[in-house]
């Protein structure tokens, strides 16, 4: 018969699997608003502020890093 253990132990770490997940986000290069987001994101990585930390990258990802102008149907920019 096994001895289950009847108390607390430390988390579980995954090898920074779930942290690159959450917090994993790639700037545009020379963008002010990503370069921001990604300074808030720093600090709040510092001050363990995780909710802070997972909404600054997520910012980073959904920020429009494409060409605004619009394309045809068959993916030729119009005016072209």
């Amino acid at each position: 018969m096994t001895n289950p253990i009847k108390y607390p132990q430390p988390p579980v770490e995954l090898a920074g699997a779930v942290e690159h997940y959450l917090y994993g986000c790639t700037p545009a290069e020379g963008c002010g608003v990503c370069t921001a987001l990604m300074r808030e994101l720093e600090d709040a990585k510092e001050a363990k502020n995780w909710t802070a930390a997972y909404d600054a990258a997520a910012e980073v990802r959904n920020h429009p890093h494409h060409d605004p102008q619009p394309t045809s149907a068959i993916g030729v920019k119009a005016g072209a």
